[in-house]
C-alpha cells in the first residue's frame, strides 16, 4: 500500500502528470464542443429536409385547372 501512496503522490508532484490530466481535461471539452455543433448541425439539417419534403408534398397536391 505505501508503494501505491508514494507512486500517487510522486505523480501528483511531477509536472508531466499534471499535464496529462490538463490535455485530458482539454480533450474532453474539444470532443464536448464537437458533439454539440454536429447536434445542432443534425438538428438544422432535419428541419430544412422536412421543410423540403412538405414542399413537395404540397406541390403534390395542389390542382391546378386550366380553362379552355
Amino acid at each position: 500500500m505505501n508503494k501505491f501512496m508514494a507512486s500517487v503522490k510522486r505523480f501528483v508532484r511531477e509536472e508531466e502528470g499534471t499535464e496529462v490530466v490538463e490535455w485530458a481535461l482539454v480533450a474532453g471539452l474539444v470532443v464536448a464542443v464537437g458533439a454539440l455543433i454536429f447536434t445542432e448541425i443534425g438538428t438544422q439539417a432535419a428541419r430544412l429536409l422536412q421543410s423540403v419534403a412538405d414542399l413537395l408534398s404540397d406541390a403534390g397536391t395542389t390542382t391546378t385547372t386550366t380553362t379552355p
